[in-house]
């Protein structure tokens, strides 16, 4: 009699593949990179949420619209304060060209924020008057001090990533949430009004900035040993112009893009009154959680890492279409939450006030689900050096979103409607940055790998 040696099913070898897969990706840096920044956001934007009924309460939708008008206009020069050279930092080889262009973004912001208290002082208040939005009259000469703190805000954010100090970032992140949620409503309770929610909002940026460094201070002193002095590679004139690419093409697409998002605050301020921009606002803060819990941790830990496949001539696209589907299933619970029982939902976390805040969060879950998923190749247009094609990108998406705003605002007349059209804009934008750079990165690949070829001998 034959003797028959065991075998092992087909089911028991693919649980046995599925747990040793498993096994490897807990051990993964990459993951456990994610997992860190991640826990560090989330426990920050958790206790944001936890604490935004009591400010909601205190405040209610027109303070919320007079603070939505403000950062609107702050968002969208924060970006190019600093001309996007603050994002170059990751990218050079050498810490002394980062430092390099620590202080290059630091200048130019100083310079920026400068020039905006001059303009500010000359024509500001005719501006705002003409514009219909004269509720922030009072606080404009506080948006150059945002600008230069968010500046250097961004700046040592991205020198803690090029040194991957996650575990820092993600300790800093909760701690700052607590500190700033609690003086915003301490002041809250002593006289709440919309100075009060404006300034002690707009100090955010600055208490951050101080955090990372005071840790990143105590942190090198306590632990890490003299660093060897490095020679400085490049000037910072040489550093200027090696990475022009940033304010020739970064900047202006990175303008464009905070000018779309950040113009509907402002266009149903002017058409609607402040109350229609504290409803939008509010849904902005509320569904940009997800993208910052996941999308923007995912998008941290990416960066070098695609940064540095590409210096390495490894194929990217793999990885970028896995990241997007990852983030594409994991959002898809929370948003369709948001999507289908907005209303109750707001009524219920923020007050009766804020139900028809839940109206326009329906719309906006689907827009905010799309920018959630594209975190990935967005962070990838740098690294495959697409900055000029992507500003074409974004001035002709900026047009199809300001095109949807008015038809909005002038021919349907309705607030909810402009949310509307203005949602299904971003739809359509992000499907179509996806598709772009997956293919970029593609064809990327291809060139690289037959250059490869070619030099060979």
């Amino acid at each position: 009699m034959d003797v028959m040696e065991p075998k092992i099913s087909a089911p028991a070898t693919r649980w046995t593949r599925l747990g040793a897969t498993s096994r490897a990706a807990l051990r993964s840096p990459v993951l456990r990179n994610i997992a860190t920044v991640a826990s560090g956001t989330a426990g920050a934007q958790v206790i944001t949420l936890a604490l935004m009924p009591v400010i909601t309460r205190l405040y209610g939708p027109e303070a919320y619209g007079v603070l939505g008008i403000f950062m609107s206009l702050a968002f969208m020069l924060v970006p190019i304060a600093a001309l996007t050279y603050p994002i170059a930092i990751v990218l050079p080889r050498r810490d002394s060209d980062a430092r390099g262009l620590i202080r290059l973004s630091l200048l130019i912001a100083s310079g920026f924020s400068l020039l905006a208290a001059v303009f500010i002082a000359l024509f500001g208040e005719t501006l705002a008057s003409q514009a219909g939005v004269t509720q922030i009259t009072p606080f404009l000469m506080l948006l150059p001090l945002v600008l230069l703190a968010s500046a250097a805000l961004e700046v040592t954010q991205q020198w803690l990533i090029r040194k991957q100090r996650y575990r820092l970032t993600a300790g800093v992140a909760v701690q700052q949430a607590i500190a700033h949620n609690g003086l915003r409503i301490a002041v809250g309770l002593a006289h709440a009004s919309p100075a009060t929610l404006l300034l002690s909002t707009a100090f955010g940026p600055l208490l951050h900035t101080a955090m990372l460094n005071w840790g990143l201070r105590r942190s090198s002193v306590a632990g890490a040993s003299p660093a060897t002095a490095e020679p400085l590679a490049m000037g910072t004139r040489e550093l200027a112009a090696h990475y022009q690419d940033f304010p020739l093409y970064r900047a202006p697409q990175m303008l464009i893009n905070a000018v779309s998002q950040n113009l509907p605050t402002l266009v149903l301020a002017v058409f609607f009154g402040p109350v229609a921009a504290g409803f939008f606002a509010l849904c902005k803060q509320a569904l940009n959680v997800p993208t910052q819990l996941i999308g923007k941790s995912v998008a941290d830990v990416y960066y070098p890492r695609i940064s540095a496949a590409v210096n390495d001539h490894q194929p990217i696209a793999a990885m970028l279409a896995k990241a997007t589907g990852a983030l594409a299933v994991v959002g898809l619970v929370p948003f369709a939450v948001v999507f289908c029982f907005g209303p109750q939902l707001f009524a219920l976390a923020f007050g009766e006030q804020w139900a028809m805040a839940g109206e326009y969060a329906r719309w906006l879950a689907l827009a905010e689900y799309m920018i959630f998923v594209s975190r990935p190749c967005t962070v990838a247009v740098p690294a495959l050096a697409l900055q000029g094609q992507f500003l074409v990108f974004e001035v002709l998406s900026t047009v199809l979103r300001i095109a949807a705003l008015m038809a909005g605002a002038l021919f349907l007349e309705q607030a909810e409607q402009t949310v509307m059209a203005f949602a299904t804009a971003g739809i359509l934008i992000y499907l179509s940055l996806i598709a772009s750079v997956l293919f970029a990165a593609r064809n990327w690949y291809s060139k690289a790998d037959r250059q490869t070829r070619r030099d060979r001998p």
